[in-house]
This record gives structure tokens, C-alpha cells and sequence, in this order.
């Protein structure tokens, strides 16, 4: 039997016997071979004494089971670690951020709820992934739409806390709307109009009355969502593409500025900018992005040039009425025009958006469509992790994503400091590598750039993880220095990035280190959860 942090071994096992007259022998899990599922896949500690090891799971089947759970550990001191589903992949999986916590494992709680086709939402738990509730439209032959992310596999719920991103609402917690949450002493709330005894509006208006309390939750400890609700989107009935590229790297600044202003109006979503130049490994190209400035703009154009390739590339997209796609593609197409050198196509690009068709059309079976297109009309995929990892033979990859204003200014200032900070430390970075998400697919009112920067991980070298590691902890920093922080990161960083929120003597953390005294006196959810600690094991505040 593993160990408990602050808990006498005889006193874990008397937990672990209350865990299991709640759910079952056979749902709770001591053994190593089980245990090992919940390690972090992608884990930029693996293998090292740092890297974070649960004590042992326990899996509910509903929320009764939840609270009696929640109850029995605080009886006995033992820290609890929710997860939905664990396929956070590249953001921490299923590992806890203090070792020796017992997952609280809601994969069983997979019920789609409801799914209300006229007013256009459905209620699931968090055991529900985003194929489960895509198979479940489908068997009841629902032309809906749920937003979600790029790999298919993970829950609506667990990607909605996270605020991860998805297609075509932008920030999934921005589309959910009503909660249920289990407290910190096992109590059971509903936000917002579930607070209603049988409300019927609370999948449909986010707000109840007094405050709003379901961003408390997000990137939280403080409760443990049972439910939630989240808007749907009917099939539109054309989607067409609009290829943007150009080959000069001055280009940046006037595509950027027209693209957010069409994207403010509500003309088309972005699928981001990225550099087919920089994602190129050809030795010329290399060698100019490893210099110590990353190249200037005429030797950037040069090698475009030579490489036949784009500098940067962009894609929108016109989904809805045939007649209204048409007017926005058109709309889209004359002011991306005025732009000289700038070149147009309505045709996709793999990975990004149909490869051969201009116009994706509402199928009465979408069997008939090949899985490019049927992404359209929310069919998932696991496309994203080849696309991250596999090609490239990585064991796994970790994510820095820090957030920027909305201008060519700011993104080649970042990509500046940023890569000069990679090649100071022999660490390539190379010409945006990555995808940068405007305001529409981060789902903010305000413009917002994100540079999405992949960093490979290995479970064989860790000497090269902690190179990583040492990489992104300085780019933390730097990125801090000139105003940019990331929106989401995996455990193992999360400490260094709230550390950064420091304005007033770090007042943000310790008004959130107050409502942990209050919601959960114990501390046993979810700790250090975004540098949220327990009083009991908080550091002082830098």
C-alpha cells in the first residue's frame, strides 16, 4: 500500500475500507499496476523523484457516492484528486499535483443527462467524453453540434474547467452554462438557476440572481463538478473556407488586423495563423531560425521564396444559412483583397479544414462524408495527437501557451524575446512554430493571441526533460516580464505561473487561499491545484 502524505498507514487502510463499503471493492484501486494508469502519460517529471504518483483511486458511480466519498476523507485527513476522464494529455492527464493523493475518479458517472433539441443543449456528467456525447446525437438522429476540442477523447466537463478551446464556441466554460457541484464538506450545490428547485432554465441562462459562482470552479479546487450544462449548435447548412496566405513576413500585421476586425463583426471564425515556413526542418531554414534574432524579415521572405512555402497562412471559416456563408465569404474575400500581395483561396488545408471541397454541405447522413468533413458537424477525432506527438516519434509533449494583444507588433516582439530566450539556452524555437488563436477561437470580446508552442517529452532521457523544464520555467518568467502569461498549464508548472500574478503582494492568490479556508476548511481537494494550497501545506506566498 502506497502512502498517504500526513496520514498514519493504519488510518489510510480504515479509509480505504469506508471508500469501498461507498463504492464497491472492486472500485477502488491500491494495486501498482492500477495505480500506474493514472500516471501522467506525458509527464515532464517522469521517472523522477519529483514527478507526481497517486496513493490510490476510487471511482463513484453517482453523486451520493461523491459525497460520501468527500465526507469519509475528510474523516481521515486524505487528499482527494477529482478527474473526469484523465485525457488531459499535455496539460497534466490524470496525475495529482501533490503525490500521494487518491484520485477520485468520475470516469463511471457517464450519463448523458439530456439533450433538449429545440432550445439547443444538453446536461452531461463528467464521465461523458466528447464521443459519447457525439454518439449519443447521433443514435438519436439529432442535428446538433457540441463544441470540443481537437482530440475527441476527453470530457466536455473536464475540458470546460480547464478552459480549453474548442469548435466553433472558442472557450468550452464560456459555453456551458449551470453547474452542480459537490463542496469541500460534501454538501450539494447547483449554480444559477439550478438553485431553483426544478428550475427549468438552468442549461439556458447562465445567471441566477446574487452572484455568479460558477467561475469559481474553473481551474479550481474548491468543488467537485457532478453536472453541467452546455449549449448545442444546429447543423449549418453550408461551411465554406477561405485560405489566407502570404509569402512576406511584413504581411503579418495587415492580415491580422483585417482578419479580427471581420472576426469582431461576426464575419467568420479563424482557425489561427501559423507558419508553414517555420514548421520546416530543411537545413537552410534551421539555420537561420537558430541564429540568435531568428532572421530578419528580408532573409525570412528569402527563404520563402526558396522554399516555395508561405511565411504564414491563415484559415476562416463561414458556417450557417447558404445565403448568409456566401455574403460573409464575399464580405471577407474584397477586404483580404486591399491587402497587395496577399494570396486568396477557397479551398482548405489538411488538418486545418477540408482539403478538396470550397463548400461543406449539411448531408442528410453525414456517413456520406469522409472524417474531414464530417468535423464539420462535430464528429471527433483523435487526429490531434499525430499531429503533436506521433509524427514526430515523441513519448509525449507539454504545452506553453502564453497570451498576447491582438496585433503583428506584439507577436514578433514575442516571437523575439521568446525565441532569443530559447537560443540563449541552445534550445531551437524556430519561426512561430506553432499555431496563434485569435479572439474568436479563444471565445474572448477583447483581441487575444495565444502562441501555442509544443515542447517534446521523453521517457527515456531526463536529462533532456530537464532541460525542458529549465526552458519553460525562464520562458514563464519572460513572458511575465513583458505583460503575457499562458491560460492553461500542466501541474507541474502551475506553481511558477501563479506565482507571476503578483500584483498587490500577490492579492489574487491570497483572496483565492481564503475562499479554500472557507469551501474546504480540511484541504483535501484537489491540492495545489494552480498554486491553490491548503492551509496546512501552503508555502508563504512569494
Amino acid at each position: 500500500m502506497r502512502t498517504v502524505p500526513g496520514v498514519p498507514a493504519a488510518r489510510y487502510a480504515e479509509a480505504l475500507q469506508e471508500f469501498e463499503r461507498i463504492v464497491g471493492k472492486e472500485n477502488v484501486y491500491t494495486s501498482d499496476e492500477d495505480l500506474d494508469l493514472y500516471r501522467d502519460g506525458y509527464s515532464i517529471l517522469w521517472g523522477e523523484p519529483e514527478e507526481r504518483i497517486a496513493a490510490g483511486a476510487v471511482a463513484p458511480a453517482n453523486v451520493e457516492q461523491v459525497q460520501g466519498i468527500v465526507k469519509a476523507a475528510n474523516k481521515y485527513r486524505v487528499p482527494l484528486y477529482a478527474i473526469s476522464t484523465g485525457r488531459n494529455l499535455g496539460y497534466g492527464g490524470s496525475a495529482p499535483n501533490l503525490s500521494g493523493s487518491v484520485v477520485l475518479d468520475l470516469k463511471r458517472m457517464n450519463r448523458v443527462i439530456e439533450v433538449n433539441e429545440k432550445q439547443h443543449y444538453c446536461i452531461v456528467e463528467p464521465g461523458v467524453s466528447f464521443f459519447d456525447l457525439y454518439a449519443e446525437l447521433r443514435r438519436r438522429n439529432l442535428k446538433l453540434i457540441a463544441s470540443q476540442p481537437a482530440p475527441g477523447w476527453g470530457s466536455p466537463i473536464g475540458n470546460a474547467l480547464e478552459h480549453g478551446r474548442g469548435n466553433p464556441a472558442g472557450d468550452n466554460f464560456r459555453n456551458s452554462c449551470g453547474m452542480e457541484v459537490v463542496l469541500g464538506n460534501g454538501e450539494l450545490m447547483r449554480t444559477g438557476m439550478g438553485a431553483l428547485p426544478n428550475g427549468k432554465t438552468w442549461a439556458t441562462y447562465p445567471d441566477g440572481v446574487g452572484p455568479s459562482l460558477d467561475g469559481m470552479f474553473s481551474q479550481s479546487n474548491f468543488g467537485i463538478v457532478t453536472k453541467m450544462g452546455f449549449n448545442l449548435f444546429p447543423w449549418p447548412q453550408t461551411i465554406r473556407h477561405l485560405r489566407i496566405a502570404t509569402r512576406n513576413y511584413d504581411d503579418l500585421d495587415a492580415m491580422i488586423e483585417v482578419c479580427s476586425t471581420l472576426q469582431a463583426q461576426g464575419v467568420g471564425r479563424g482557425s489561427g495563423v501559423f507558419s508553414p515556413l517555420g514548421m520546416t526542418q530543411a537545413p537552410d531554414v534551421v539555420a537561420v531560425f537558430t541564429r540568435r534574432g531568428g532572421g530578419t524579415a528580408a532573409e525570412i521572405n528569402r527563404l520563402a521564396k526558396e522554399q516555395n512555402m508561405a511565411v504564414f497562412m491563415m484559415m476562416l471559416a463561414f458556417a450557417g444559412p447558404d445565403k448568409v456563408t456566401q455574403a460573409q465569404f464575399d464580405v471577407a474575400h474584397e477586404a483580404l483583397s486591399a491587402i497587395p500581395g496577399i494570396e486568396l483561396a477557397s479551398t482548405g488545408i489538411p488538418g486545418i479544414g477540408p482539403a478538396n471541397d470550397t463548400v461543406v454541405r449539411a448531408p442528410d447522413d453525414i456517413a456520406t462524408l469522409t472524417d474531414d468533413q464530417a468535423s464539420n458537424f462535430g464528429k471527433p477525432s483523435l487526429q490531434r495527437f499525430w499531429e503533436d506527438t506521433a509524427q514526430f516519434s515523441w513519448d509525449g509533449h507539454l504545452w506553453f501557451s502564453p497570451l498576447l494583444p491582438q496585433t503583428g507588433e506584439e507577436l514578433r516582439k514575442a516571437h523575439q524575446l521568446l525565441g532569443d530566450t530559447c537560443r540563449e539556452m541552445d534550445f531551437y524555437w524556430g519561426l512561430p512554430p506553432a499555431l496563434l488563436y485569435n479572439s474568436a477561437a479563444m471565445g474572448c470580446a477583447a483581441s487575444a493571441y495565444c502562441i501555442v508552442k509544443n515542447f517534446s517529452i521523453s521517457k527515456t532521457d531526463q536529462a533532456k526533460n530537464r532541460k525542458t523544464r529549465e526552458v519553460v520555467l525562464r520562458l514563464i518568467r519572460v513572458a511575465a516580464d513583458n505583460g503575457w502569461s499562458e491560460y492553461r498549464t500542466a501541474p507541474a508548472l502551475q506553481q511558477a505561473v501563479m506565482d507571476t500574478f503578483s500584483f498587490n503582494n500577490h492579492a489574487y492568490i491570497r483572496t483565492c487561499e481564503l475562499i479554500k479556508d472557507a469551501v474546504d476548511p480540511n484541504g483535501i481537494l484537489s491540492a495545489g491545484r494552480y498554486g491553490i494550497w491548503p492551509r496546512h501545506l501552503r508555502k508563504t506566498t512569494p
